[in-house]
């Protein structure tokens, strides 16, 4: 029997509302909300659309869902400037659903190591229920300076690394101009940061990464739902202030920030941004932050910034290229990679073509053709041993 369930998933995992899907498969709006709703059965040119649209074979639109929703709305934490974005919430809980219950199926072959990101929550906690009468600057401080000393992190180009290492999943997707990165924790406690895939410097990248675990770490008991626009905006600036001391510790700071030869041209400090893979942005907040920068040198700091054409593309940004998420494009290596799964394997079992997981966790194009590759044949003409003849006959 058609699975309604399946195509409401596959459409709201690729972002689409029933209208633009509707406009894919050239059919009406209405046929889609009842192919949906089991009002009528799509035809079968419209299910070969859907087959290739998706990348997924006709048994997996005759099959019941396998899906249980693993994340809440109220756990997503945007990074977005535009609090209407959590209109998308459903759509990016139906892609969360699908990764992690992926993510399972292909760990379930492997010995994984303890999640040092769970330890490390559970001590961000303790911390901060300690001395509750602590102001909101100081628990924040506290927070990053115990997740950069308990995370080990020496270079912050290390980060994307250090964190995959630590447990949390990272992945990367088409999510639209107006947000950045999200995080999540499932409800069986795996944490999950979605970057967005336009194209980002490194820096910009590295700041969503440490926004995101300041999200992870600090607000995970925020009902992030029923947030008023002005508390969004708050819990973002904290996480923003997170991001700012974890990145740049304060004694290397104030330390390298003295060297400077003028603290109000944007160029001087280049050379810092190098060594702490952050923005000219970034480093200018923390100076005026740690008072190291006058109001007149902050101001005159960023209107030198907006006169060089920096806040469009700074100095450095197309040299250093974002590095990209590896710990799922390391599991899935090894799983194939070992022949402890296969092409074949998944198209059985799942009903899905390598390209679905391919978008799935924004890999290489090119990422299953290896693994696609015919198999030799046992004997071939290298490898026939030459039989002599016997003269004699």
């Amino acid at each position: 029997m058609f699975s309604c369930e399946k195509l409401t998933e596959l459409r709201e995992l690729n972002g689409l509302s029933r209208k633009e899907l509707a406009a894919q498969l050239n059919v009406s709006e209405q046929a889609v909300w009842q192919y949906e709703n089991e009002s009528t059965i799509p035809r079968i040119e419209v299910l070969n659309k859907v087959r290739e649209l998706f990348s997924v074979d006709t048994k997996f639109l005759f099959s019941k869902t396998f899906l249980n929703q693993t994340a809440s709305e109220e756990r997503v934490a945007y990074r977005s400037k535009d609090r209407e974005s959590r209109k998308k919430t459903k759509l990016e809980l139906t892609y969360i659903s699908y990764i992690d219950y992926y993510i399972s199926f292909f760990e379930k072959f492997l010995i994984t190591p303890d999640s040092a990101i769970a330890v490390l929550r559970n001590k961000a906690t303790e911390m901060l229920r300690s001395d509750p009468d602590q102001s909101m600057d100081q628990s924040i401080t506290q927070t990053a300076n115990l997740a950069r000393k308990f995370l080990k992190l020496q270079n912050n180009k290390d980060l994307m690394y250090t964190l995959e290492m630590s447990g949390i999943y990272i992945a990367e997707k088409n999510l639209g101009p107006e947000i950045d990165a999200y995080s999540t924790i499932t409800d069986d406690g795996r944490p999950f940061i979605i970057l967005g895939n336009i194209k980002k410097s490194a820096v910009r990248r590295n700041f969503d990464l440490a926004h995101e675990l300041g999200h992870i770490l600090l607000h995970t008991a925020i009902d992030m739902e029923t947030l008023t626009k002005q508390e969004h905006k708050q819990i973002e600036q904290q996480a923003n202030q997170f991001a700012s001391v974890f990145l740049l510790p304060e004694e290397d700071f104030k330390r390298d920030f003295a060297e400077l030869p003028r603290h109000s041209n944007p160029d001087y400090y280049i050379e810092m941004k190098r060594k702490y893979m952050v923005s000219l942005v970034a480093l200018a907040y923390r100076a005026y932050q740690l008072g190291l920068m006058t109001y007149q040198e902050n101001r005159y700091f960023f209107g030198q910034l907006h006169k060089k054409g920096y806040q469009i593309l700074e100095p450095l940004d197309d040299q250093m290229p974002p590095i990209r998420p590896g710990r799922v494009k390391s599991l899935l290596q090894l799983i194939f990679d070992k022949q402890i799964c296969s092409i074949s394997d998944l198209e059985s079992k799942f009903h899905i073509h390598p390209l679905f997981l391919t978008n799935l966790f924004g890999l290489d194009k090119d990422f299953f053709d290896h693994y696609m590759q015919q198999k030799k044949e046992y004997f071939d003409s290298a490898q026939v041993i030459p039989i002599r003849i016997n003269e004699r006959e």
